[in-house]
C-alpha cells in the first residue's frame, strides 16, 4: 500500500458502529391559495417520512426567559455514513423520543480533494421549545 487512494479503495468499509433510527420529515407541496399556477410547502400535519440512519451530536442548549414566555432552543449535528439520504435546508429530523429538529442551513457531503471519497453526510438542527 503505497499511496492514500490505494488505502482507501482497499478499506473503502466505511460505517458507523453506532446509529439510531430516525425519521426525516419534508412538508408535502400544495397548490399556492394566492397563486394558483405554483406551489408552496405545506404544513407538519401532512409529511413525506423517510427512515435514516445516523447520529445525533448535541451542541448547545440556551434557555431564554423573559415577561411574556419561556423558551429552549437547542442546536444539535445529524451525521449520517450515507451520503446519498435525502436530506435538505427546511427538512425536520425526528428521533425516536419525538423530539423534532429543524435543519438548518445546507447539508453538507464533504470530499475528500485526492480520492474523491465522501464517507458522511451532515446537518445542522435547531430545536425551538417555547
Amino acid at each position: 500500500m503505497s499511496t492514500a487512494a490505494e488505502y482507501v479503495e482497499q478499506n473503502s468499509m466505511f460505517a458507523l458502529r453506532y446509529t439510531e433510527q430516525f425519521t426525516r420529515q419534508r412538508r408535502k407541496q400544495v397548490v399556492d391559495p394566492y397563486d394558483p399556477d405554483n406551489t408552496t410547502s405545506g404544513d407538519w400535519t401532512d409529511t413525506d417520512d423517510l427512515a435514516v440512519c445516523g447520529a445525533l451530536t448535541s451542541l448547545t442548549s440556551v434557555e431564554q426567559d423573559d415577561a411574556t414566555r419561556s423558551e429552549a432552543i437547542s442546536t444539535a449535528q445529524f451525521v449520517s455514513d450515507n451520503p446519498g439520504i435525502d436530506v435538505q435546508r427546511g427538512d425536520r429530523i425526528r428521533s425516536s423520543d419525538g423530539r423534532k429538529w429543524h435543519v438548518v442551513g445546507y447539508p453538507t457531503k464533504d470530499m475528500n480533494a485526492f480520492t474523491g471519497w465522501r464517507p458522511t453526510l451532515v446537518c445542522n438542527l435547531e430545536e425551538v421549545i417555547g
